[in-house]
Formats: structure tokens, C-alpha cells, sequence
């Protein structure tokens, strides 16, 4: 089928996961809109991983993924890259600069900061470290607009990548992952404090923390439980293990068996949850990047803790608006103990969840993309009838 002469043709590149909301909500706006032509390129449909260039059948297979990309690219309008596939960025911006076509990335995250500094699967100063960093300032400073989430984390990753940000072509799109279900309980209905986190066990969560705050809430004869939902992965066992090694199974249940994807999560949240926790971790990345999580408990109109950053001061005012405390076990326990007793101070959560779904929504990330779309799209010659919303 052509593609209407009032319809930009929009490239996208990159891998999707089922659990990555960002991208299959720009997929679902991009393909409902009467304003896009959309077509896809999809890396790991030619199973290869451009990082790791290794094997006779990889290099086949490669110029597969090469014949395709510079095939769409000649005939897109723009070339968008897909959330977490910075990986990507230089077969990106060649073949972009070959057929002169607009380049739009949207990062979501740094190669260099998740892999290196706070995941530390990678060795820093390595040769794999190195070439994180080279992709991640070539997407920072080759793009021709650049959305991310927050201003934060991007003066965050000008540090750490020791380079610098046009910021004339960024688009701040805040998360969009929020829920409309309502709280369904009352405070403590079942005269015990019924916690709950949910995460992927990554470092920036800071469990670990959690799990001692939890070891000294045990000791102060708090009467609660906790729910923890993970997902099925070495980790998940892990922390199984640590909980044993603690003696909390009677306090701590790790489950493998809800999510957000099919919506089982936030149905047991707004029904059991009193209190969700966020994040606690001890790594930079932690103290700049707002947590999907977190936006998750608050769009539930959960009352959260989480730990104080400078990443919350970017949408919130953390004295009113949600609970925080620092990101050390006493800290947490104390911090729940308050909460437990009534003495912590107030917070209407009514009013939080008002504004996270005004800030956080689908809407508001579809008008930021849209807006760098025209943008993108009206800088080439036009087409007779080409309109934009």
C-alpha cells in the first residue's frame, strides 16, 4: 500500500520487549494517527547483536540488517530511534547523513551509565565501556532532536560523558506508564502495615537496603508484612535465598506470578497494598533518574515512600507531595515506623495523583512526540496536501 501523499513516512528503529511501554505506546499513537506512514526495522529479526561482530554467520546476516536500513532510509522522510536502542546510533546516523534524512532519538537511557557505572557488567575503561561512550555522546550530539524524560538525567550524563548538550533540540517527555485504577482500601484494613515493592532487582532499586530496613522493623516489633514482585530471572532466586538467610519468610513474600503488562499487579496493588515502596539505591544513576516505579504507585494514589534525589525536584515538591527519606536501612525503617504510627507528615495523595496523571500521561508524551515530528518532518520540501496536527 503507498503511503498518502498528506502522510510523513516515519522509519523506526530498534528492538522492542514486551515489558518496554514506551516504545509500544509511540508504536500505537504512531500507527493510529492519520499523520504517519510508519514502517519498522527490527535488528534482532536478523538475530544479531552489532556490538559483538564475531562470527562468519553474524557478518552475513548483518548485511541483511544493512540492505534494509538503507533501503527504508532512502525513502523515509526521518528516521526515529527507538527508546534503549542507542546501540544502534551509528548505522543510524550513517545512513541518515547519506540520504540526508532527519534523525530523532529518543535515548531513555545511557549505554555507559546503566551497563558501566550501575549495573557494572562492564569493565569502566574497557574496550566495551569505551564504545558505550562513543555511542552515547554520538546519540546525545549527532541527533537532529532528542527526547528524553527529564532535564535531569541529561545535565547528569553532560558529566559523566564529559561532553555537552545541544538543548535547543531537546523535548523533555516525561514518563507516561500511569495507571487509572483507584485505591480500593482502607489504611491498614487488616490491622497490620502491608508493604509492597516491585522492581527487576537492578541496582539503583537498592533492595539490599529494603531488606535490612525490613531486618530492623522486625526488631522494633512493627506488625506488617511485604509483598515483593519480581520477575522470573536469576535475581528473583537470589533474593529468595537472602530472605531465607535473614529468617523473613514469615515477613517477606516474593512473588513471580502478577504484572503491570496484563494489569494483575495494579489490580492487587489498589486492592492490599497501605504502603509501596520506591527506590533506594546507592548508585548516581539512582540519585538522577525519576523511576517508572514510582510514578506506577503514585498513578495508583498509593502512598510511597521512596528516597530523596534531585531527580524528584524536576516534577515535585518531596516536603508535600510524597513521602522521602535517605537511602540507608535506618533511614527506611524509621521513615516506616512514622508512617505506621501517624506521626509522619501529611500528604494528600488524592492531590499527587491528580498531577501525576496530568504530568506523567499518554497524552502529554504523544504531544511532545507530534510536536518533534512536524518539527522534523517540515524542515524537507513539502508534499502537496501535507498537513500536520
Amino acid at each position: 500500500m503507498l503511503a498518502p501523499i498528506n502522510q510523513a513516512k516515519v522509519l523506526l528503529c530498534g528492538n522492542i520487549s514486551r515489558v518496554d511501554r514506551r516504545s509500544q505506546a509511540l508504536i500505537e499513537f504512531l500507527s493510529s494517527s492519520k499523520n504517519y506512514f510508519v514502517s519498522q526495522l527490527c535488528p534482532s529479526f536478523y538475530y544479531i547483536d552489532l556490538s559483538m561482530q564475531s562470527s562468519l554467520l553474524e557478518k552475513i546476516l548483518t548485511k541483511f540488517y544493512w540492505v534494509e536500513l538503507l533501503i527504508k532510509a532512502a525513502f523515509t522522510d526521518v528516521i526515529y530511534l527507538l527508546p534503549m536502542n542507542t546501540i544502534f546510533i551509528k548505522s543510524t546516523i550513517f545512513a541518515a547523513k547519506l540520504f540526508r534524512k532527519k534523525v530523532i532519538v529518543e535515548m531513555y537511557i545511557s549505554l555507559y551509565d546503566t551497563e558501566v557505572r550501575d549495573r557494572k557488567r562492564v569493565g569502566d575503561g574497557s574496550k566495551l565501556a569505551k564504545s558505550y561512550i562513543e555511542k552515547d555522546i554520538l546519540a546525545l550530539k549527532k541527533s537532529d532532536y532528542l527526547i528524553h524524560s527529564s532535564n535531569q538525567e541529561l545535565t547528569y550524563w553532560e558529566q559523566i560523558l564529559n561532553t555537552d548538550i545541544d538543548r535547543k533540540k531537546v523535548y523533555i517527555a516525561p514518563l507516561c506508564n500511569v495507571s487509572c485504577l483507584l485505591p480500593n482500601r482502607s489504611w491498614m484494613q487488616d490491622g497490620k502495615l502491608n508493604i509492597c515493592w516491585w522492581g527487576t532487582f537492578i541496582p539503583l532499586h537498592g533492595l539490599d537496603n529494603i531488606l535490612q530496613a525490613i531486618r530492623i522493623l522486625r526488631e522494633r516489633n512493627l506488625h506488617f508484612t511485604c509483598n515483593f514482585f519480581g520477575i522470573d530471572n536469576k535475581a528473583f532466586y537470589d533474593y529468595v535465598e537472602k530472605v531465607r538467610s535473614y529468617h523473613l519468610e514469615s515477613i517477606i513474600f516474593l512473588r513471580k506470578d502478577l504484572n503491570f503488562i496484563n494489569g494483575s499487579l495494579p489490580q492487587y496493588l489498589v486492592n492490599y497494598c497501605d504502603l509501596a515502596l520506591g527506590i533506594f539505591g546507592n548508585t548516581d544513576k539512582a540519585y538522577h533518574a525519576l523511576p517508572n516505579k514510582l510514578i506506577e504507585a503514585l498513578s495508583l494514589g498509593l502512598p510511597t515512600l521512596t528516597m530523596n534525589s534531585p531527580a524528584l525536584r524536576e516534577f515535585f515538591n518531596p516536603e508535600t507531595e510524597l513521602w522521602t527519606c535517605e537511602n540507608t536501612p535506618e533511614s527506611i525503617a524509621e521513615s516506616i515506623l512514622s508512617i505506621a504510627s501517624g506521626s509522619a507528615y501529611s500528604v494528600d495523595w488524592k492531590q499527587t495523583r491528580e498531577k501525576v496523571l496530568e504530568t506523567f500521561s499518554l497524552a502529554r508524551y504523544t504531544e511532545v512526540v507530534s510536536e518533534v515530528l512536524a518539527k522534523a518532518t517540515n524542515n524537507l520540501p513539502k508534499k502537496e496536501g501535507t498537513r500536520f496536527n
